[in-house]
């Protein structure tokens, strides 16, 4: 080992092996060099002092909404990554249902030019199949991976990305297998959902956000869709990679999926869905939606957790999903057409930390769901997701016993607000580096816009 590196991040517990080791950590140019003890005489030309804190793997997030290109005033390339620094994220990569969709080569090239001018952290691209003859051209261009939308409506739910029916799932999930690559799913049963819309509506529930909610996050919705999908990947092989996997039937599906011997199905939860509450709902309308109606059922939130901790579900991701208050006004006017979602980055990592605070996961589980296995699916891990030598040096220094509230004023995304405004958390991060660089140190983003890379897609055979 050389006698100096450029990096050795002093006095923290650093996570490797699966737990927090009493280490220092070194890192010369964008890798880690390893874990050392406190009184190695190696020097670092830069050290940061991690005393009380812990170092974690950098988060990753397979589930980001730049809304770029068309719709850059929600939220463009710079604010996304700029809020992901800031929230400890250093990897993400965003999806298909923007202006025009990335539904072809060209647009998805044309995508990759303005990322790789505007974004600060590593980034990659999940493009739409809905035109089968663009499948292999995507792949051989080094798209991260596909992104099916089984819901419709309006934006962000494009009816031009949307395939609910089973016979054009089952050609893409046959196409997509036979790239290698990942095929992220909304799965959702649409036509039940517009039938239950009808039938409560006319019995007079009023045509609002709640009654939209209440609909929206019924379990039959989503376990529906999940029993069919479930056998069309039985059939291809397709890596699968199940979103929004609030529902308890959804849960229950899946892990009798993968008990039977599965191979290459994986799934998602977003905090949106079971951190929200009804009260939430009440104070902040629109900002919570379409939260309340799953975290006020102990059983499905049991069925969450459980999920969380034994596996069944794979990673959290964000849905960062931002719309400026006044378009969350179009939803409040008509919630089957307007646009829904909420920006996360900034918050999320402290959502979870305190999570864990509260018993609710381990440290260790956080790290597996945000950062190890976003890592897997990708085919980035061990490179990325890891502290061991040679991985890339993303990293988070946190402090978890940092008490704060969430509030509009201090988040980076281009909206300015945060459903978890007014929350109290317990654990925030301090410093992000990425590959080297650091990129935030106490809440003020450091990192250049450019300075990201592009996630190429990695195929992996079931």
């Amino acid at each position: 080992m050389a006698d100096q590196v450029d990096v050795r991040i002093c006095n923290g517990r650093v996570f490797i092996g699966g737990g927090l080791v009493e280490a220092d950590l070194l890192v010369t140019g964008e890798k880690v060099v390893g874990p050392v003890t406190r009184d190695h005489p190696v020097r670092g030309r830069t050290e940061i002092d991690a005393a009380g804190k812990v170092v974690l793997p950098g988060m990753i997030d397979p589930h980001a909404h730049t809304r770029v290109p068309g719709y850059e005033y929600k939220e463009d390339f710079t604010t996304c990554s700029q809020a992901a620094a800031a929230g400890g994220i250093t990897t993400i990569v965003d999806m298909p249902n923007v202006e025009p969709p990335t539904t072809t080569v060209k647009e998805y090239e044309e995508k990759k030019v303005i990322a790789a001018r505007t974004c600060l952290v590593d980034w990659g691209h999940f493009v739409s199949p809905t035109k089968l003859d663009q499948i292999p051209a995507f792949a051989e261009s080094g798209a991260t991976g596909f992104k099916i939308f089984q819901v419709k409506g309006g934006y962000p739910h494009d009816p031009r990305l949307a395939m609910d029916e089973p016979e054009r799932i089952y050609a893409a999930f046959s196409a997509i297998a036979r790239t290698g690559l990942p095929c992220l799913m909304h799965p959702f049963n649409q036509g039940l959902m517009d039938y239950i819309s009808d039938v409560t509506v006319a019995s007079g529930k009023p045509r609002d956000f709640v009654t939209f909610s209440s609909i929206y996050t019924m379990d039959v919705v989503w376990r529906s869709a999940v029993a069919q999908v479930l056998e069309l990947q039985r059939e291809t092989g397709v890596r699968l990679h199940l979103l929004h996997t609030h529902s308890q039937g959804s849960l229950r599906l899946i892990r009798r999926a993968k008990a039977d011997g599965a191979q290459g199905l994986t799934c998602a939860v977003d905090l949106k869905y079971f951190q929200l509450t009804d009260r939430d709902l009440r104070e902040q309308g629109p900002r919570a939606a379409p939260g309340g109606f799953i975290t006020s059922d102990p059983a499905r939130m049991e069925a969450i957790w459980t999920s969380i901790n034994d596996g069944t579900i794979d990673t959290i991701d964000s849905d960062h999903a931002p719309h400026t208050l006044e378009d969350l006004e179009r939803f409040k006017q008509d919630p089957w057409t307007g646009p829904f979602g909420s920006p996360q980055y900034d918050n999320m990592l402290s959502v979870l930390l305190t999570d864990v605070h509260r018993g609710k996961l381990s440290l260790a589980t956080l790290v597996r769901v945000f950062s190890e296995n976003p890592a897997r699916l990708l085919g980035l891990y061990p490179r990325k997701g890891a502290l061991l030598p040679g991985s890339d040096a993303d990293l988070v220094v946190a402090d978890l016993d940092k008490e704060w509230k969430a509030s509009d004023e201090t988040v980076y995304t281009k909206v300015k607000w945060t459903p978890y405004r007014g929350w109290t958390l317990k654990g925030k991060p301090v410093l992000t580096m990425l590959r080297g660089s650091v990129i935030m140190q106490d809440g003020k983003v450091t990192g250049k816009p450019g300075y990201g890379r592009y996630i190429e897609g990695v195929p992996q055979r079931v």
